[in-house]
């Protein structure tokens, strides 16, 4: 194994707090794991075949990479709403009128960081199927900062942007109309090929890691309290959320 990466959440001054969580975890491994690589994208870190750790998005999970790669566990997020390693999306928008209102809007635009995002676009259609609404004007803007870029600038009139990343963003502007379906916390993957040994260690170091009361300012500023053991079943219900009713 020679990869790790926690790149999910890729703000600059996030990343001392994240190298001193997996610092913390590379500590209590049995084994010699590597330092965190900030190079490679997170979709490209979970392909390869020497991946120790790596985090990805609940929809490409179950997919694309379920029989690619082992589910480790997800993070418990430390945001408004979440509960035992779920979440929900929120509703941004420009406008602050009721989400019904403005999925109903005479030539809606919508944007979301990327067509096989949870959180960005799986959970908005959701939404908009729930409410009948068929999004046709939508534009994937690559991330979620940029879809609230594009909100800011008018270019469009709704997204649905991770409730951690809202966190970290400048909210200048926007109003939060509504949220998503309720999803599982980003999951925590090693490669396929890893043993039963080699998953259960990072569990247990895991979840040691993000009690370490010497790190507690960092794991305050990663919104995590707490690691969650998951099998794969537990993201496999969100499938269901793209389909039209």
């Amino acid at each position: 194994m020679t990869i790790a990466s926690l790149a999910m959440y890729p703000f600059e001054e996030l990343r001392p707090h994240w190298n001193l969580l997996w610092a913390g975890v590379r500590a209590r491994l049995p084994f010699e794991a590597p330092m965190l690589d900030w190079q490679l994208s997170p979709d490209e870190a979970v392909r390869r075949d020497d991946l120790l750790l790596g985090q990805t998005c609940g929809w490409p999970l179950v997919a694309d990479l379920a029989g690619k790669v082992r589910l480790v566990g997800t993070f418990d997020c430390d945001v408004e709403g979440a509960v035992d390693g779920t979440y929900c999306s929120l509703l941004v928008s420009n406008r602050n009128v009721p989400v019904a209102d403005i999925l109903r809007r005479p030539g809606l635009r919508v944007v979301a960081n990327s067509a096989d995002s949870l959180s960005g676009w799986i959970s908005l259609l959701s939404v908009a199927n729930a409410h009948g609404v068929k999004l046709d004007a939508v534009e994937f803007t690559g991330a979620h900062a940029l879809s609230v870029v594009a909100l800011r600038e008018g270019r469009a009139d709704l997204a649905a942007i991770d409730s951690v990343t809202w966190t970290h963003l400048d909210h200048t502007g926007l109003s939060v109309v509504g949220q998503g379906p309720r999803i599982p916390c980003l999951p925590l993957v090693t490669a396929g090929s890893s043993t039963d040994a080699v998953v259960a260690e990072l569990r247990r170091a895991l979840a040691a890691a993000v009690t370490d009361p010497e790190i507690i300012a960092s794991l305050a500023a990663l919104r995590i309290r707490g690691f969650l053991e998951r099998e794969l079943d537990a993201y496999e219900g969100v499938l269901a959320l793209a389909e039209v009713g």
